[in-house]
């Protein structure tokens, strides 16, 4: 074969190559993300420093929840390009998404360090804060987001519960009002009206507002959940069962409801209903650590002194940090076999894991009644103030 004919046969495959390799106008026009992320692998194999082309393959992953993957690639926007604001923004985007609200934070402020004119920035760092309970920052941050402009329902409402979060409940009682002449009463907007109530010892009230939230939306649970902790703490505590019933007939998979319908029925002294739906909280979550510690303060009240014991243990070993526990656990020792040593290591253990509240192990109506007579030896005290 002639030098020539090769070297036309080279040229070809070499525009044949070359034309193989689709666009990027081309990936960024693909709606399926497998299809892009192929499309974009071919031209960053071949433009490996082109940020854009990871860019899009980053949004493709993250519209396929590929979160791992999304993040690595705007982390190679950022390396290429370290001064645009936009690829800090993406990726925390990505973060939030994932639930990583302070990775997302320290992405959102680095995006406003480089453009503070973007309003974007600030509402998803405000959304960011509040999942991190920075209240006054998101404040701040919302505030900045909306400028002179009036804020949406939307925003209305998030401010609202900024506000509450900061204990602002003046400001937040204001936000409120100026948000209900605009729209009509929505569940969201009564329940806030409540809790602030709620938060300002005004029980009746709440209660008032949780109920018109429920009338509105028969569904909405967060209005049943907190009017029945408002009915438990004003001792109403046949009202309180009712919501939490019917917050588990709403959705009976979720464990927290039957842990604190079993919170009830130990205050009315129910300890076998109480054991039931424990059971049923360990049964919908057995890695959860609180419903072991109730359902072994259950037993300990039936006089069930093993299972007292196999709860409470099981309850340290998946949350050892966790100081009641330990108390439970020392009340057993004394009241099934008056056992000192193994009391007072467990009381040591519960002051370690910071329990303070020693007041409590005298009182009768709290822990008290676990530890009758020996809280009054000058042992016991010793411990307690060491």
């Amino acid at each position: 074969m002639s030098k020539i004919w090769l070297s036309v046969v080279c040229v070809c495959y070499a525009a044949y190559a070359f034309a193989a390799v689709p666009s990027l106008a081309s990936a960024q026009a693909e709606k399926d993300p497998a299809k892009q992320i192929k499309m974009l692998n071919s031209i960053i194999k071949k433009s490996p420093k082109l940020r854009k082309a990871y860019h899009l393959r980053a949004d493709a992953y993250r519209a396929q929840g590929r979160y791992k993957q999304a993040i690595d690639d705007y982390t190679k926007t950022i390396k290429l390009s370290p001064k645009l604001s936009f690829s800090y923004y993406a990726r925390a985007l990505a973060y939030m998404d994932m639930g990583r609200w302070s990775l997302a934070e320290d992405d959102l402020t680095k995006a406003i360090s480089l453009n503070k004119s973007y309003r974007d920035f600030y509402l998803n760092r405000a959304r960011v804060e509040m999942e991190l309970k920075k209240y006054d920052a998101a404040v701040a941050d919302y505030q900045k987001y909306l400028g002179r402009r009036r804020a949406t329902p939307e925003i209305s409402l998030a401010l609202a519960q900024a506000y509450i979060g900061a204990y602002k409940y003046d400001k937040a009682r204001k936000e409120l009002a100026s948000l209900a002449k605009r729209t009509p009463d929505s569940p969201e907007m009564l329940f806030w009206q409540g809790r602030i109530e709620q938060l300002t010892g005004k029980p009746d009230e709440a209660v008032s507002f949780y109920s018109k939230a429920v009338n509105r939306d028969a569904t909405y649970t967060p209005a049943y959940l907190r009017r029945a902790d408002t009915f438990k703490e004003m001792g109403d505590l046949e009202a309180a069962l009712e919501d939490f019933t019917t917050l588990i007939t709403l959705d009976s998979k979720d464990a927290t409801y039957y842990n604190r319908r079993g919170l009830v029925y130990e205050e009315m002294k129910n300890f076998t209903k109480a054991v039931e739906d424990y059971n049923k909280a360990i049964e919908l979550n057995p890695k959860w650590s609180i419903p072991y510690n109730n359902r072994g303060f259950a037993y300990m009240n039936l006089k069930k002194w093993k299972q007292a014991k196999e709860d409470l243990e099981a309850s340290i070993r998946l949350e050892s940090s966790a100081p009641t526990p330990y108390i439970n656990l020392a009340g057993v020792y004394w009241l099934s076999a008056k056992d000192k040593k193994n009391t007072y290591q467990n009381l040591e253990k519960a002051i370690k894991h910071n329990f303070r509240n020693f007041d409590s192990l005298y009182d009768e109506d709290q822990k008290g009644w676990m530890f009758k007579d020996i809280n009054k030896t000058a042992e016991f005290r010793a411990i307690m103030y060491r």
